[in-house]
């Protein structure tokens, strides 16, 4: 089955959302306990504090903890204070009537009923259970927070050690009887309260159940609001891309005119210009190798069109078989493989099937040697070099030598020269510990300076200054750019103050 991309944007902007969404239920779930348990649990010290005072103005009276044990009828006086602290006043009545005024007033210890023997566990009557109203029923054990004491030790006075794992432990100080000491003074003990850190009042826990639902409600709302905007989210998103799509399809099949207008400063937008201006450099290729095409024949068909000619004329007898004319015939034929040597210099250049053997060259001697081997057609030039006996350049000497053969072909064909008038030639050569700095500059005639950039075009000429009439191909300044690139090179052109051009080159080291 094919997924396009706009279900995978949506299932990604979905997973997503859904992640968040869930880890923020999840964080405001833990948030929400927590903070929840500190109220609840700041609820139960605010009202253990009247408990708090009452156990240290005892603890004074008594000098010490001694009444704190099973049956005292001072521990009951606690737990009766400590349930009227959680809304109960209501005790349990002594037995046979009995009250624990009476037997305090007549000098007597009031006992509970036998059985219970922990007065600390005494619940109170009317406490009702986590969830409904009224009473516990018979049989059924009363939920009541019963209280724990240890001193400062960590020792148990009263209670069981399972207790003290989820009591809720207030500090008890002997300044705690006052207002103005509160919470000062040696520490006596601690006072505990059995479930403390739960939420075990009926209300507490409806509204933590509430807060729940809501929370839950929220995330569920949320992801829904999610996927109705993903959708046309994921769809604003696609839509660029299928139109980028459509128009690499037009690009495929050769219309390099249609172009994709996206007014957006993204990745996409950007992605927009860039095809456009893959469809200009493909229309600008297309044109190019037309162009390459028709000047490849022209130049074939011009020396084939001479050659055919004078055969002709030869074979008729119109023109005579001499020593002239088979050295026209040879200078065609020389010109015609001139142009086909280039071009397959070219290709194999384009193809990387040149090879280079690089070694340390004195770019001097290379220079005097080329020079030499075209002193006749130097003869009426004036050349001045410029370059240390000692530089060296990293090369193949082939190939160098063939750049500046064909750079001084150059300047020999298209520099104006007479007996009256010489031309001018200068080399310098500089060096640094980053680059070799060559510059060849002639003399006039120049050109155009919007015509410098397409002086190493294949098959280009200025035909206003630089002709057909000493033979060249026009391609000689090609093969210099592909010579200096495959040096690690640059090669530009730039007017010369001698008049002519200037071919700057540099090699990078």
């Amino acid at each position: 089955m094919k997924v396009t991309i706009r279900v995978k944007l949506l299932l990604m902007i979905l997973i997503a959302n859904s992640a968040l969404v869930l880890a923020i239920y999840i964080a405001n779930q833990i948030a929400f306990e927590k903070s929840f348990a500190q109220y609840v649990q700041s609820n139960a010290r605010d009202k253990m504090q009247v408990v708090i005072v009452k156990v240290v103005e005892m603890y004074k009276a008594q000098n010490g903890f001694s009444w704190v044990r099973h049956r005292s009828a001072q521990l009951s006086e606690i737990m009766q204070l400590y349930r009227q602290v959680n809304g109960d006043n209501i005790s349990r009545p002594p037995k046979r009537g009995r009250k624990p005024e009476d037997a305090h007033s007549s000098g007597q210890e009031y006992r509970p009923k036998r059985g219970n023997t922990d007065a600390s566990r005494l619940p109170p009557q009317n406490e009702a259970r986590p969830g409904r109203k009224g009473p516990p029923r018979k049989g059924e054990r009363a939920s009541s927070n019963r209280l724990i004491f240890k001193l400062p030790n960590g020792q148990l006075l009263i209670g069981k050690a399972d207790m003290a794992h989820s009591a809720l432990w207030l500090p008890m100080y002997d300044g705690d009887d006052n207002a103005q000491t509160k919470g000062q003074g040696e520490l006596i003990g601690f006072i505990g309260i059995e479930n403390g850190t739960l939420i075990t009042s009926r209300f507490d826990s409806i509204f933590a159940k509430q807060q729940a639902q809501q929370f839950l409600h929220i995330a569920l709302l949320a992801l829904l609001v999610t996927v109705i905007l993903a959708i046309p989210f994921s769809k604003y998103l696609v839509q660029p891309i299928i139109r980028l799509r459509r128009n690499a399809r037009r690009l495929a099949g050769g219309d390099y005119e249609n172009k994709v207008v996206l007014n957006r400063r993204d990745e996409l937008g950007l992605l927009a210009r860039d095809m456009n201006k893959l469809a200009d450099t493909l229309a600008q290729n297309q044109t190019a190798r037309q162009q390459w095409i028709a000047d490849i024949s022209h130049e074939l068909r011009t020396p084939i069109t001479v050659i055919r000619a004078e055969l002709a004329g030869m074979i008729d007898g119109v023109i005579a078989i001499d020593e002239a004319q088979l050295s026209s015939l040879y200078e065609e034929i020389e010109r015609l493989t001139n142009l086909v040597d280039d071009l397959h210099q070219l290709s194999l250049s384009d193809r990387g099937a040149l090879t280079y053997n690089m070694m340390p060259c004195e770019l001097s001697g290379v220079l005097n040697r080329c020079i030499d081997k075209r002193s006749t057609g130097l003869s009426l030039f004036e050349i001045t070099m410029r370059c240390d006996d000692k530089l060296t350049l990293h090369c193949d000497l082939q190939r160098i030598s063939q750049l500046f053969d064909n750079l001084l072909q150059n300047t020999i064909r298209y520099t104006d020269v007479s007996e009256q008038k010489s031309g001018q030639l200068s080399i310098s050569v500089t060096q640094t510990s980053e680059k070799t700095q060559v510059i060849w500059e002639d003399s006039s005639p120049s050109v155009a300076a919007e015509q410098l950039p397409k002086l190493f075009d294949r098959l280009y000429r200025v035909d206003s200054a630089r002709t057909r009439q000493a033979g060249g191909t026009g391609l000689g300044l090609a093969i210099c750019t592909c010579i200096v690139e495959s040096h690690q090179g640059t090669i530009r052109a730039d007017l010369s103050d001698l008049g002519g051009l200037a071919i700057i080159m540099e090699f990078f080291h």
